[in-house]
C-alpha cells in the first residue's frame, strides 16, 4: 500500500484475514500459511483473486466453491451473479451478509433522491439475481413503497404504472427504451405521459455520459441518477450519486477496502483526484464467501476524495469501462463506452440502441456497428454518415462500419443488455 489506512478500518482488515485465513480453504491454499499483514503493507504477501479462479473453484467444490465459510446451516439466501460476461457464480449470504448489503443498498438509494414519500416500480431480475430480491429490501429499506415487478411482460408494467402512478422507478437504462416501444405502439403515449419523477439505474453504463442523462430526462421528464453501482459477487450496491449529480460516491467505506491498481505494472495507486486503474475490493465484514483483493475488472477514475457538499465523505468516481467489455482492434484498446460516448452526442437522430460486431477470431480488425435511426430507414444522409465515422477515427482511432436500422430493428431487454457481438 502506498497511503496509511485508519486504524478501525486496519482492524477490520486484520480481523477479516484472520477470518478468512481460518475458514476458508480457497485461501488456505491461496495464500498458504507464511502470509502476514502489517499497516505498513499488509497486502505485500496477498495475491489478486480473480472471478474465473472462484468459477473454478465452484466446478471443483460444488455448489458454493472451498470459499464457504460457514457451515450450511448459516445460509440464509442463495443468489447467483448475472452471468452477463462469464458462468454465473452462486453466492450464499448469511444473516449478517443480507443486512451489511441491504444497508449500503438503503444509503444509495436515500442518496440517489428516493424517500418514503415515494412509491418505486422495481424492475430487475427477481430469478435468483441480487438485484431483484435484495436491492428490493433496499429499496423498502428506505421507507418507500415498492412494486415488485421484475422483468417481462412490459404491456403489463405500463397497464401498472398508468393504474397505481409511482413516482420513480428502477431498472437498467436500455430497459428505458422497450418501455418506451411498447408506449408508442400498444399505448399511443409519450414516456412523459407517465408522470414519473425519479429514475432508478444501474446494471450498465450510460448515466456518466451527459448527452445520454440529458436524453433520458428530457424523453422522460425525471431526475435520471445512477443510483446503483456494485457487483454481486462483492456486494450489491456501494456506489451512487447524489443530487449534485457529481459523480458515484462510494458509499462502502465500513464494509469493503477499496485498491486501485496500474493496470500494465500491475502496482497500486494511492487514491487521490485523477488517479485511474483497477478497482479491487476487499471484504471487511462478509460471513459466507469473503474476496481478498478482488479483481473487479471494472476501470475508474476517481473524480475528487474531498467530502462533497452533500454530506458524503467517500471518495467520488466515474466508471471508464470494464477490461472484459474492452475490444483490441489492430493494436488499439477501445471501450464500448468510448464508442457509446459518441453515439450518444448524436441522440436527435439515433435511439442510443446499438450492437458492435466484430471478428468471430483474433486478431480483430473488423469493426461494425449497427445504429437505429430515429428517421424513417433507410435512415440519415450520407453527410451524417461520413461525419459519424470520421468523429469514431479521430476519438479512437479505429475506422468503423456503419449500418443504420429503422428504430425497433434492435432488440430490448429488461436486464442487463449486450453489446459487443463477433459475428464476421
Amino acid at each position: 500500500m502506498t497511503a496509511k489506512v485508519r486504524k478501525e478500518i486496519f482492524e477490520k482488515i486484520k480481523k477479516q484475514f484472520e477470518y478468512v485465513r481460518l475458514k476458508s480453504e480457497f485461501y488456505q491454499a491461496k495464500i498458504g500459511p507464511v502470509a502476514e499483514i502489517s499497516e505498513a503493507g499488509f497486502f505485500t504477501d496477498i495475491p489478486f483473486t480473480t472471478k474465473q479462479e472462484l468459477l473454478t473453484d465452484q466446478l471443483e467444490h460444488p455448489p458454493f466453491g472451498s470459499n464457504l465459510c460457514v457451515i450450511p446451516e448459516k445460509i440464509r439466501r442463495i443468489h447467483k451473479t448475472s452471468g452477463t460476461t462469464s458462468k454465473p457464480l452462486l453466492l450464499a449470504l448469511t444473516a449478517l451478509d443480507i443486512e451489511t448489503t441491504v444497508e449500503i443498498g438503503r444509503r444509495c438509494f436515500i442518496s440517489s433522491g428516493l424517500t418514503g414519500n415515494d412509491t418505486v416500480l422495481h424492475c430487475l431480475n427477481y430469478n435468483m439475481w441480487i438485484g431483484g430480491y435484495t436491492d428490493h429490501q433496499s429499496l423498502e429499506a428506505t421507507g418507500a413503497a415498492v412494486i415488485p415487478f421484475g422483468v417481462g411482460n412490459t404491456e403489463n408494467l405500463v397497464e401498472t404504472i398508468l393504474l397505481i402512478k409511482p413516482t420513480a422507478i428502477h431498472c437498467t437504462p436500455s430497459y428505458l427504451n422497450k418501455i418506451a416501444l411498447v408506449l408508442k405502439q400498444d399505448f399511443n403515449l409519450a414516456p412523459k405521459e407517465l408522470r414519473l419523477k425519479l429514475g432508478l439505474f444501474g446494471g450498465e453504463s450510460g448515466l456518466q455520459n451527459l448527452h445520454f442523462r440529458e436524453n433520458i430526462e428530457k424523453t422522460w421528464g425525471i431526475k435520471a441518477m445512477n443510483a446503483n453501482y456494485g457487483m454481486a459477487d462483492v456486494l450489491s450496491m456501494f456506489g451512487a450519486e447524489c443530487s449534485l449529480q457529481n459523480g458515484l460516491h462510494f458509499m462502502g467505506d465500513e464494509v469493503l477496502f477499496p485498491e486501485i491498481l496500474d493496470p500494465v505494472s500491475n502496482v497500486n495507486k494511492e487514491i487521490h483526484d485523477g488517479v485511474e486503474g483497477e478497482l479491487i475490493l476487499t471484504n471487511l465484514v462478509r460471513e459466507s464467501q469473503p474476496l481478498l483483493r478482488y479483481r473487479t475488472n471494472d476501470i475508474i477514475r476517481i473524480l475528487s476524495v474531498d467530502p462533497c457538499s452533500c454530506g458524503n465523505k467517500g471518495f467520488r468516481f466515474e466508471v471508464i469501462g470494464r477490461s472484459d467489455d474492452m475490444i483490441t482492434i489492430k493494436g488499439v484498446n477501445v471501450f464500448v463506452s468510448a464508442i457509446e460516448k459518441i453515439i450518444f452526442m448524436n441522440l436527435e437522430l439515433l435511439t442510443g440502441v446499438l450492437q458492435i460486431h466484430v471478428n468471430n477470431h483474433d486478431p480483430i480488425d473488423k469493426l461494425l456497428i449497427k445504429l437505429e435511426t430515429k428517421l424513417q430507414f433507410p435512415g440519415p444522409d450520407i453527410d451524417f454518415k461520413t461525419n459519424l465515422v470520421r468523429e469514431i477515427k479521430n476519438r479512437i482511432a479505429i475506422t468503423p462500419e456503419i449500418e443504420f436500422l429503422p428504430e425497433g430493428s434492435l432488440p430490448r431487454t429488461e436486464g442487463k443488455s449486450r453489446k459487443i457481438f463477433r459475428t464476421l
